[in-house]
C-alpha cells in the first residue's frame, strides 16, 4: 500500500516537473525550430546567412521575363518617356495585338503594381562591353544587347559571353549607315539578314528583336514596319533615352540624371556599349541602384512582347521610297516568318545517307530550297575548306571537288581528268556562310534530284 502511495506521489511530482518546463519554453521563445541540434549560421556583412543543405537549396535562378511592355498610345500617357516627349514622337497605335499567353516565367513575375526596367545597349560589342557585363554580372541583372553585325563578327568571343550569361541578342543592322539603311527597305533587311547569320552561327540563335540605329522616327516608313513584321520580327524602340549619345563624352553625372525616370511601371532604357561610350559604364551601377532603390525589377526584352515604337515621320512618309516588288515580297519576307516558328524539317537523302536541317536552317526562295554550304556537306559525309580571299568554299565530297565562287556566282567541278565544268549559281555570301540552291549544289556533286516531297511532319528531297 506504501510502495503504491510513494508510485502516485512520483508521478505526480514528474508531471509536474514536465508542466514547468514547459512554461519556461514559452517564457523563454524555445520552439521547434531552434533546438540546439540546429547547425550554426556563419554571418555575412552582420546578416545570418542559412547553411546550405540538400533540404535548404538556393531557389533556381530563373531569367526575368517580366509583363510586356505597353505601346503609348498619345502624348497624355507619355509622361515615363522623357525622350520622345520632349521630341514630340509619338509611338504608333496601329500595331496588331500579339497573343497575350504569357511564359510560365512571366506567370510568375507579373504581380499587380509591379515595376520593371528593360535595360538595352545598342552598337556593341567592343571594348566597353566587357565592363558592362561585369557590372550586370555583380549586380545579377540581365539586359538586352542591339548589337551590330559588323562587330559581332569583329568580336565573336563578346557575343558568346552575353549570350551565356543569359542576356538577349537584339539585332541593330550590320553597319549602322543611316544612307544605307533607310535608302530603302531592300537594303534595310539585306543588312538584318547579314547581321542575323553573323549571330547565328556564333550562338546558334536567331535573334528576332530588331532595332533601327536611331530610331524608327524619322527613318520608318509603314512598309519597314509592316515588312520586318510579316517576316516575324519584333521592332523596338525604347521610352527613355539616356542622352549618352547626343554627342561625343557625355558624363557619367549626366547620363545617370537622364536615365533614371522613375514615373511609369515600364520603363525601356536606351543605353550604348560601343566603342567611346566608357561613361555609360561608370554610370551603369548606380543606374541599376537606383532603379533597384525605387522598388523596379529589371527583364529583358521578347520578341513576343507588345512593342514599342514611334510613330512614322511625315518626312519619312513623304520620301517617296519604292516599295519591293511582290515577287521579291513572296521570295524573302513570306517564307521567313518560317524560320522562328516550329515549321517542318528538311530531310535530305542523297544515295544511303540521310541529314536532316531544322528550321531555320534553310529558306525557301523562288520555289527552290536554299541551304547553307558548309552544313550540307558535312553532315552528308563531306568536308568544306573556305578561301577568304577568293570568298568561296571547296567540297570535298565523295571523291569529287567542287568549288561555290560567290563572287562570280558559279559552281566549278573539277572531274578526275582535271576538266573544270562550270555552271551559274544564285551563290550567296551571308555573314561568312556560304548559301546556294541545294539543286545545284546536288547536280553539280553528281546526285540529280529524284524526288520531291512535303507532308504534315517534314519536307524530304531525295536524290541519286
Amino acid at each position: 500500500m506504501n510502495g503504491s502511495k510513494r508510485t502516485l506521489i512520483r508521478r505526480m511530482a514528474i508531471r509536474g516537473l514536465l508542466a514547468m518546463a514547459v512554461v519556461l519554453v514559452v517564457l523563454t521563445g524555445w520552439g521547434a525550430h531552434s533546438f540546439p541540434e540546429r547547425k550554426s549560421v556563419p554571418m555575412q556583412a552582420g546578416v545570418a546567412v542559412p547553411v546550405l543543405s540538400k533540404n535548404n537549396l538556393p531557389a533556381a535562378v530563373t531569367q526575368d521575363l517580366s509583363a510586356p511592355a505597353v505601346i503609348r498610345q498619345n502624348h497624355t500617357n507619355m509622361n515615363t518617356d522623357r525622350t520622345v516627349q520632349n521630341s514630340g514622337i509619338e509611338p504608333v497605335t496601329s500595331v496588331q495585338q500579339k497573343g497575350t499567353a504569357l511564359t510560365a516565367v512571366q506567370k510568375i513575375n507579373k504581380k499587380a503594381g509591379q515595376k520593371t526596367v528593360y535595360l538595352t545597349f545598342d552598337d556593341g560589342p567592343s571594348n566597353v562591353t566587357p565592363a558592362v557585363l561585369e557590372i550586370l554580372r555583380k549586380q545579377d541583372v540581365k539586359a538586352t544587347f542591339f548589337v551590330l553585325g559588323q562587330q559581332a563578327k569583329s568580336h565573336p568571343e563578346l557575343i558568346n559571353a552575353i549570350w551565356e550569361q543569359g542576356h538577349v541578342i537584339g539585332n541593330h543592322t550590320y553597319n549602322h549607315n543611316y544612307h544605307d539603311l533607310y535608302s530603302g527597305f531592300t537594303e534595310f533587311w539585306s543588312q538584318i539578314k547579314q547581321t542575323e547569320e553573323v549571330v547565328r552561327e556564333i550562338t546558334g540563335i536567331r535573334p528576332q528583336l530588331v532595332r533601327a540605329p536611331g530610331g524608327t522616327y524619322g527613318h520608318f516608313d509603314a512598309t519597314y514596319f509592316e515588312l520586318l513584321k510579316e517576316a516575324g520580327y519584333t521592332v523596338m524602340d525604347w521610352t527613355v533615352d539616356s542622352g549618352d549619345s547626343k554627342r561625343k563624352g557625355v558624363p557619367a553625372a549626366e547620363i545617370l540624371q537622364e536615365s533614371v525616370s522613375l514615373k511609369g511601371s515600364r520603363i525601356i532604357l536606351l543605353l550604348h556599349d560601343g566603342a567611346g561610350h566608357a561613361e555609360s559604364a561608370k554610370a551603369l551601377p548606380e543606374i541599376i541602384a537606383r532603379y533597384k532603390a525605387a522598388g523596379y525589377s529589371f527583364g529583358v526584352l521578347d520578341a513576343d512582347q507588345e512593342p514599342v515604337q514611334f510613330r512614322v515621320s511625315a518626312a519619312a512618309a513623304a520620301a517617296g521610297r519604292t516599295k519591293p516588288s511582290a515577287a521579291w515580297i513572296a521570295s524573302n519576307i513570306v517564307p521567313n516568318a518560317g524560320l522562328f516558328g516550329p515549321g517542318k524539317p528538311l530531310i535530305l537523302e542523297v544515295g544511303k545517307l540521310e541529314a536532316k536541317l531544322d528550321p531555320g536552317e534553310f529558306r525557301i526562295s523562288n520555289g527552290q530550297y536554299i541551304v547553307p554550304l558548309r552544313a550540307v556537306i558535312e553532315r552528308l559525309g563531306g568536308r568544306v575548306s573556305w578561301d577568304t580571299v577568293s570568298r568561296s568554299g571547296s567540297v570535298y565530297w565523295n571523291g569529287r571537288e567542287v568549288n561555290a565562287d560567290a563572287g562570280n556566282k558559279r559552281l566549278t567541278l573539277t572531274t578526275d581528268e582535271g576538266t573544270l565544268i562550270t555552271r551559274s549559281s544564285d551563290i550567296e555570301l551571308i555573314g561568312s556562310a556560304l548559301w546556294l540552291p541545294l539543286r545545284d549544289l546536288l547536280e553539280e556533286a553528281g546526285h540529280p534530284l529524284l524526288e520531291v516531297n512535303v507532308s504534315a511532319e517534314e519536307r524530304r528531297v531525295k536524290a541519286l
